[in-house]
């Protein structure tokens, strides 16, 4: 697969999303537009023989490392609170006036942390990363899908959005799974849904809001480095 595929691959799926959004629900459209995404790039990537799943990195105290990663860099994210504080006012997603909170939460949780960073690990790992590394070294490849995937997601929070999209790339290059980092970007986005509450602390106390945001900003840092370290000792301990 050549690095042009994976760009009209991103370039269709952000297609879909509008076109979901245009005709057939605003409100809905990342559900929709995910659905068929993660059977289109599903199929491309087994067809391209490119499907790199391992279960392997699904069991214990590897998915439990996994599961810290994605933790670690949730917490890192949190310094962007403060950036955004600081820069311009916060914006706390707000539920649907037609869904109650448990509908709102499951339909959030089921798209947002789970159905859309499988779908983008396909896409921005899988296909993007996966073609630029056929034709680029992946100390070249791993920064350019990274870019790209920061630039997709482009907020005040871009850095981090690099930094994770960095070390999903990364992972996935050691790994040789998409596995792994399906797993660490759930759970990414999990936390990055738990995390609204700091929101409404910001807007009620804002020096509170900004030393609670560091604070797990600072934690971040070893919950990352030694789950990352436990991971890879883990799987590079497990027989090819």
């Amino acid at each position: 697969m050549k690095p042009y595929h994976g760009i009209l691959a991103l370039i269709s799926y952000l297609v879909l999303q509008f076109l979901a959004a245009g005709l057939i629900s605003v409100e809905h459209y990342e559900p929709i537009a995910g659905v068929i995404a993660l059977l289109v790039f599903g199929w491309l990537l087994r067809k391209k023989r490119m499907l790199r799943l391992s279960s392997r990195d699904l069991k214990g105290s590897l998915l439990l490392s996994c599961i810290g990663i994605g933790i670690g860099l949730a917490l890192l994210s949190k310094l962007t609170f403060v950036v955004g504080v600081l820069t311009t006012q916060p914006v706390v997603l707000e539920q649907s006036s037609a869904a109650s909170p448990v509908s709102f939460w499951v339909e959030s949780i089921a798209t947002k942390a789970v159905l859309i960073p499988i779908v983008e690990e396909l896409l921005f790992r899988g296909i993007l990363f996966g073609s630029f590394a056929s034709s680029f070294s992946y100390k070249l490849a791993i920064p350019l899908s990274a870019a790209i995937f920061a630039l997709v997601h482009y907020t005040v929070s871009w850095p981090m959005v690099f930094l994770i999209g960095t070390m999903l790339a990364w992972i996935y290059w050691r790994t040789g799974s998409l596995a792994a980092p399906m797993v660490i970007h759930c759970t990414v986005n999990f936390f990055a849904l738990l995390s609204l509450p700091l929101y409404a602390l910001l807007a009620v106390n804002r020096t509170l809001g900004i030393l609670a945001a560091l604070g797990l900003f600072l934690a971040g840092i070893p919950v990352t480095c030694l789950s990352t370290k436990r991971f890879l000792q883990k799987h590079d301990a497990l027989p090819a």
